[in-house]
């Protein structure tokens, strides 16, 4: 961690929520802190640039996909879908 304003753990944010991507930067960027990483630290762990970890955090449209599953792996954050064959 770099030597710059101290990270503070945000709590988990509600995931019984509709998944969107205010929710997905929420969940990143809970983690982020939870681990303790700054953004410089996260993003060169995550492969991104600053500014894309940024983007995501605050659920920015316009992200790729690849670099959103991207930093949820390097994170350790997992998504489940469920089957739908059951709604038929």
């Amino acid at each position: 961690m770099s030597k710059g304003k101290q990270v503070k753990p945000l709590p988990t944010p509600d995931l019984s929520q509709q998944l969107s991507l205010k929710l997905i930067g929420e969940v990143i960027k809970a983690r982020r802190t939870q681990q303790m990483l700054d953004m410089k630290t996260a993003a060169m762990l995550c492969n991104v640039s600053i500014v894309t970890l940024n983007k995501i955090e605050n659920g920015s449209p316009g992200i790729r996909m690849d670099s959103v599953l991207k930093v949820m792996s390097a994170l350790g954050i997992h998504i489940h879908i469920e089957s739908w064959e059951s709604d038929v």
